[in-house]
């Protein structure tokens, strides 16, 4: 995770960093960043993403995605404005979870509580509203404002293989998105990758421990859907875990097959859930400090 403020060179972003309008926040292929703000607001970065912090102060907050997607968690408050800029719209909000993305040449935005304004900033400022459930492909000056209903959330199940996500197929998705997080709310990103079919080979280098997983899928126009979420757990390659399972009261339990040399039946063993903590988290100058 990198930073650059004013014409300083880029710099390694520590967590905890205080920052200030113009720092331009970029993630690499395997790295993700969340920002605090004073009023408890979350904007999550995912890998290969870079943004500006345009303004942040007690009245308004505008960042601007440079490339990649950014996850928006704003919380509802009525005398201050929340904007996300891409190269063609700005995305106002009172409060709401959002999702914006400017990827290949391709840019969309989703929602997935509140409502967003999308107001395009050439050929005529045209406006629309986009709802709860609702996204927006978010073309070029004068393409039609095409708002249609995100695609449902592919529904996790047991994979055939260990360290390995599936989910049903979903109709009219063209690709489909994972993403691996050490805690509930997804705001401390751990892996993530997009394939063509809902299953999913899980990275080498994951830490071993349980993750939470969301899966969701793409349409044609790279709109994203809503997400499933479940839980994994990562073993290591020697090992046979095959499921997991909620115990209930915070436990998981671990369905494993014992190796060729082993002697037994399959069983079962219940272990507290244990996330890595893989993301920095940073927050914009004059907030307090995101509460984890």
């Amino acid at each position: 995770m990198l930073l650059q403020r004013a014409a300083n060179p880029e710099q390694q972003l520590a967590a905890g960093t205080a920052l200030v309008p113009g720092d331009l926040l970029s993630t690499g292929r395997d790295s993700f960043l969340t920002v605090g703000f004073a009023d408890g607001s979350r904007v999550v970065l995912p890998s290969s993403s870079s943004a500006r912090l345009v303004e942040a102060h007690g009245s308004r907050t505008q960042l601007e995605l440079i490339k990649g997607r950014v996850e928006s968690y704003v919380e509802k408050q009525r005398e201050r404005e929340f904007e996300i800029r891409t190269h063609t719209f700005a995305l106002g909000v009172k409060g709401t979870h959002f999702r914006v993305a400017s990827e290949g040449g391709v840019q969309s935005l989703e929602v997935l509580e509140g409502k967003v304004q999308a107001t395009e900033l050439n050929g005529g400022g045209r406006s629309t509203d986009v709802a709860a459930l609702e996204g927006l492909p978010l073309g070029a000056a004068g393409s039609a404002l095409d708002v249609r209903k995100l695609l449902p959330a592919p529904a996790q199940h047991a994979p055939a293989n260990q360290n390995t996500v599936e989910a049903q197929a979903v109709a009219g998705a063209a690709a489909y998105r994972l993403q691996l997080a050490a805690d509930a709310s997804f705001l401390r990103l751990a892996a993530e990758s997009r394939a063509q079919a809902p299953r999913f080979a899980l990275q080498d280098s994951l830490a071993t421990g349980f993750y939470h997983t969301r899966v969701s899928a793409l349409d044609a126009q790279g709109v994203e859907g809503q997400a499933s979420e479940g839980v994994t757990f990562v073993t290591p390659r020697q090992a046979m875990t095959s499921e997991v399972r909620s115990a209930g009261n915070g436990l998981w339990q671990i369905r494993w097959r014992r190796g060729p040399r082993a002697v037994g039946r399959p069983g079962w063993a219940a272990a507290p859930h244990r996330g890595p903590n893989s993301a920095a988290i940073c927050r914009a100058a004059g907030s307090a400090p995101p509460g984890h």
